[in-house]
């Protein structure tokens, strides 16, 4: 037994995983889920601007009123409010999405295509489908999780590469070197 009270040489190499590691792996899966999130998103905003074109191609078409319009810098707060009436006569509402480039009015005439089976499924012509929003931050998360994802990747692969180098290396050195 050495002084250091059982350590006999301080060159001993412990064998540990390195943290970096474990938290590369954990990022792996996360980055995979909210991968996978993105494409979700871009097929539900699809799908939902597919029917929002469906809709307005066969849905009946009324007369519909700005009664309210939230003019925010935040794209996905611009909204504008339209009420009109179904074929029985009863009120509706619907919630667009309002582009930039579009100024509506408050008190402004619109068109409204509805579902007539079903008139709180409805869509105001020449606004934008609440589709685009989702199939816009869908593509967002694809574009970023995606490259953080490949980096991720590739500088573990890296990584194992560098670690199978270094343990060619000290097997050579054992041989050579007996």
């Amino acid at each position: 037994m050495g002084q250091n009270g059982g350590v006999t040489s301080p060159n001993v190499t412990v064998n540990r995983k390195p943290k970096m590691k474990q938290w590369g792996l954990t990022s792996l899966v996360v980055t995979a889920l909210v991968l996978c999130l993105g494409p979700v998103l871009m097929v539900v905003g699809t799908l939902q601007i597919n029917a929002d074109e469906d809709l307005a191609r066969t849905g009946e078409q009324v007369a519909g009123t700005i009664t309210e319009f939230h003019d925010r810098s935040n794209a996905s707060k611009r909204r504008m409010k339209v009420e009109f009436h179904s074929a029985d006569g009863s009120l509706h509402y619907e919630w667009i999405a309002v582009d930039y480039e579009q100024h509506p009015v408050v008190g402004e005439e619109v068109t409204v295509a509805y579902r007539e089976s079903d008139p709180g499924q409805a869509t105001v012509l020449g606004f934008e489908s609440d589709g685009v929003y989702f199939r816009g931050v869908g593509t967002v998360l694809t574009c970023i999780f995606g490259g953080i994802g490949i980096f991720l990747v590739v500088s573990y692969l890296l990584g194992v590469r560098q670690d199978r180098k270094k343990l060619a290396e000290q097997l050579n050195q054992g041989s050579h070197g007996g």
